[in-house]
């Protein structure tokens, strides 16, 4: 692919995966994955489309690591999103561990986190929205040590 179509493509992809899907305060869905992407930066692209793709396997059952393989991104932004990607069975903190071997797919969960921590970003807040910003406070302290 050449320079710049790489991350064109991949966010058309997330573009299209998370049309009519919305967050947690009622925001399109893209928005979050756009934000995570900009935080990182997109002076190296393969990260910039690792962390826009980010949400992209996880959330979106038709989406494989395969898939975005075949469709010609490259092992290592494939490799980010394989880590990047929470299996349902997978204890979270288990997770965070995985993914802290990787320096590009930490600093995008980094960016996640603290996007996801975001209480302006809900209507309200409930018990269940400080226990889970409670789980990625843990996890963003993890990752940066």
């Amino acid at each position: 692919m050449s320079k710049g179509a790489m991350l064109a493509l991949a966010i058309s992809i997330t573009a299209k995966a998370f049309e009519n899907k919305v967050d947690k305060g009622g925001n399109p869905y893209i928005l979050h994955c756009l934000r995570v992407m900009n935080s990182v930066g997109t002076k190296n692209e393969e990260k910039a489309c690792a962390a826009v793709l980010h949400d992209l396997v996880e959330d979106c059952p038709e989406w494989t690591c395969s898939k975005l393989s075949a469709l010609g991104f490259t092992d290592k932004v494939v490799g980010i999103i394989y880590l990047l990607t929470r299996e349902k069975t997978t204890p979270y903190m288990e997770y965070i561990k995985a993914i802290s071997v990787d320096k590009d797919a930490s600093e995008i969960k980094i960016a996640d986190l603290r996007d996801n921590s975001d209480i302006t970003r809900l209507k309200g807040l409930r018990k269940k929205d400080m226990d889970r910003i409670e789980k990625y406070h843990a996890a963003y302290v993890y990752l940066l040590n």
